[in-house]
């Protein structure tokens, strides 16, 4: 989830979007600091929009179904039948609320729980750090994931969590149909003072992270946005540990997802509004385009294209984030796109885009065959596409 916003351009002329980008986001973002303080958010009278009135009814709306039955579903991954989804209940940037993984029955719409800590056992067989042998436990907090198979047909799951430790936990899809189920293989732990976003899979044992910020930043803060890089891109592999891959520094690392011979990455950088294509091992940016204030980035489900999430952030859109953080709410009122890019060139088409949708603040989009789910960092649901 990305907790950097800036203004973003008028979506009728992204031609603009780059200029803007040039322009200080200190003034915008000094304004959500003050947004943060309890008066200022107690002060906060509004008619409530049609969005937000739809919110409570869940209805289909022209070519969207939203399915009300999930709490801050963040992130997605879908499983290699198609069938399920695994989604990610957000619980916080920093832990402070426990969330969950759970599993999402395409056609039953059905919600089943998968894992949130409470009856967590030491498995037979790690695939994490040896020094981690430990479950999280029910201070279990998930954020980012990455479903890959493993070299020997078994299926990873990749979650970066925050709740208790800040770490990269391992788990095995095990089962089919009703017996799915999620089985922890044990963690890595983060290095001090990282605070991670995002998790790719790599070759072999191998994964990629992002580090959004430091543990002890007091972002966000009356002193402005940040200026200087305050993350990087880490590479894990069990013999090595974590190692900072070359010139990946940046502004509010947020999404990253890997080629699928792991030899480049892609990396949203939410403080730049930039998405990285960065070879792994030199470190260099082999092509670079603008999405503003964006988020997650997700290869569609045939593997073809990448899908990045987007938010239209202004004035109005601030103040809504702002209560979307201090408050549990059914639908974030902030506008955003899904944008589908070729992996190659990243050029870049709107793949969705309806501000009277019945869901805001998409922070992923995951295309399954002529469906396209999006989740959201704040809400009750997920929302269902027919992109047909």
């Amino acid at each position: 989830m990305s907790q950097y916003f800036k203004s973003s351009p008028d979506r009728a002329n992204r031609k603009t979007s780059l200029k803007l980008r040039r322009i200080s986001a200190a003034r915008h973002l000094a304004v959500l600091c003050v947004l943060f303080s309890v008066g200022a958010l107690s002060e906060q009278v509004e008619h409530p929009t049609e969005k937000q009135k739809r919110a409570t009814n869940c209805q289909r709306f022209e070519n969207t179904q939203p399915i009300c039955k999930f709490t801050n579903p963040e992130d997605l991954a879908v499983l290699a039948d198609k069938k399920v989804l695994l989604v990610s209940e957000h619980g916080g940037i920093k832990g402070e609320r426990p969330g969950a993984l759970v599993f999402y029955d395409i056609a039953k719409q059905q919600r089943r729980s998968a894992f949130d800590g409470s009856d967590a056992k030491k498995p037979a067989e790690y695939w994490g750090a040896s020094s981690c042998t430990e479950p999280p436990g029910k201070a279990f907090s998930p954020h980012g994931i990455d479903l890959t198979q493993r070299s020997d047909g078994r299926w990873q799951l990749l979650v970066v969590q925050h709740g208790g430790r800040e770490s990269i936990e391992f788990f095995e899809v095990k089962g089919m149909g009703d017996a799915l189920q999620l089985v922890w293989r044990g963690c890595a732990i983060a290095p001090e003072n990282a605070q991670l976003n995002s998790v790719a899979a790599g070759n072999g044992d191998e994964f990629f992270t992002t580090k959004m910020l430091s543990t002890d930043s007091s972002w966000p803060s009356a002193g402005g946005d940040p200026t200087a890089p305050t993350g990087i891109v880490y590479r894990w592999s069990k013999s090595g540990g974590f190692k900072p891959v070359p010139n990946t520094e940046g502004i509010m690392l947020n999404g990253i997802a890997a080629a699928r011979d792991a030899s480049a990455i892609y990396v949203i950088y939410s403080g730049e509004s930039l998405l990285k294509k960065i070879d792994v091992k030199s470190g260099e940016v082999l092509a670079s385009t603008t999405v503003p204030s964006a988020d997650n980035v997700k290869w569609s489900a045939d593997g073809k294209t990448l899908l990045a999430a987007s938010f239209n952030i202004g004035p109005e859109g601030s103040k809504a984030f702002a209560r979307c953080m201090a408050t549990a709410v059914e639908v974030c009122p902030i506008d955003f796109a899904i944008i589908e890019l070729d992996p190659n060139t990243l050029a870049k088409t709107t793949l969705f885009e309806n501000p009277d949708a019945p869901m805001g603040a998409g922070t992923v989009g995951l295309k399954v065959d002529s469906k396209l789910f999006i989740g959201t960092f704040a809400g009750n649901r997920l929302l269902q596409v027919d992109l047909k």
